[in-house]
């Protein structure tokens, strides 16, 4: 299981949790947006960038994802 999050809209706070939630559970997060987001070096985070444009982040998500995620 992978847990995707569209970053550009996604509160600081909320990252955190899930970085922390992620190290815990050892459950893969990765982020996308289409700015750079700094995260925590850790083998079950990854960031991706994608570019500018409406629901770019979210087409990226629904052409990585896989049953179960």
């Amino acid at each position: 299981m992978e847990i995707w999050v569209d970053a550009d809209a996604c509160p600081t706070v909320i990252k955190e949790m899930l970085f922390r939630a992620a190290a815990r559970t050892q459950t893969r997060v990765t982020l996308i947006a289409n700015q750079f987001i700094n995260t925590p070096r850790s083998k079950f985070i990854a960031f991706i960038q994608v570019p500018r444009g409406f629901d770019v982040a979210d087409n990226e998500i629904v052409k990585r994802s896989k049953k179960g995620d």
